[in-house]
């Protein structure tokens, strides 16, 4: 249940998880916990393995029969009560996401269950309270922001070339759907510069973005006339602030 992965298959899920606010909400709150030493896994780690824990449990007859079966066997193969703990707090996150769209299943009364067993572990409600304490629009837009930023570096650090970044930028367009126009424009501002910076190495998927969203952009028609690099690096700190996006 428990889900391990080497460093170049981590990084292509949370490409895959950009467009996953539950992933985008306690992305920082598990970094932190794994910088800090308290476990060995991975945010994205954690996030799928409470993922396989959720949907084992929604798969069983009997949820409120088995449950404890699926929760003990998550205990068992943990490496420890941190680990063991991450991972179910992670899955009443995912849990109450999806009690959004299911009205069959009595998700108050698994989630409370869980915290149960987790019997007040002492970093439990500093990760909960980390995790849920920000959930407003703007602080989301922010965050998704500053992961796609981290991703693009993380592939520039680690040699990455243009296929790769091409890849990522392909799956913002992919998650696209899932997000409000202004999120997306945010994002644009990232990229357009980027994309400038890259002697427009990235023009198509960059277009395929603006189409999805039905806007023109003469950002990639004529840069020089519309945008500098340094208007567009103000606009993105004016995003950051909440503000408005270089588009139209």
């Amino acid at each position: 249940m428990i889900v391990r992965l080497d460093k170049q298959k981590q990084r292509t899920v949370r490409h895959q998880l950009l467009g996953d606010v539950t992933y985008i909400i306690s992305h920082e709150a598990l970094k932190q916990m794994q910088r800090e030493g308290h476990t060995e896994l991975s945010p994205v780690e954690v996030f799928l393995s409470a993922r396989n824990f959720c949907d084992a449990i929604l798969k069983l007859p009997d949820i409120e029969e088995g449950m404890d079966d699926e929760i003990d066997d998550l205990e068992d193969e943990a490496e420890g009560k941190n680990d063991f703990m991450l991972i179910m707090s992670m899955a009443t996150v995912q849990l109450q996401a999806i009690s959004k769209q299911r009205v069959d299943i009595d998700f108050k009364k698994i989630i409370f269950r869980i915290f149960e067993r987790l019997d007040n572990h002492e970093l439990l409600w500093p990760l909960i309270e980390q995790m849920t304490n920000k959930e407003e629009e703007r602080w989301l837009q922010g965050k998704r922001f500053n992961l796609l930023d981290y991703e693009i570096q993380e592939i520039e650090l680690t040699g990455g070339g243009i296929a790769e970044v091409r890849n990522l930028f392909e799956n913002f367009l992919n998650y696209s759907d899932q997000v409000d126009k202004d999120t997306i424009k945010g994002n644009l501002l990232l990229l357009n510069l980027y994309n400038i910076e890259h002697n427009h190495a990235y023009d198509e998927v960059i277009k395929a973005i603006y189409a999805k969203l039905g806007i023109k952009s003469t950002t990639l028609i004529q840069p020089k006339e519309y945008v500098n690099t340094k208007y567009v690096e103000n606009e993105i700190r004016n995003v950051e602030a909440g503000g408005v996006g270089v588009t139209k």
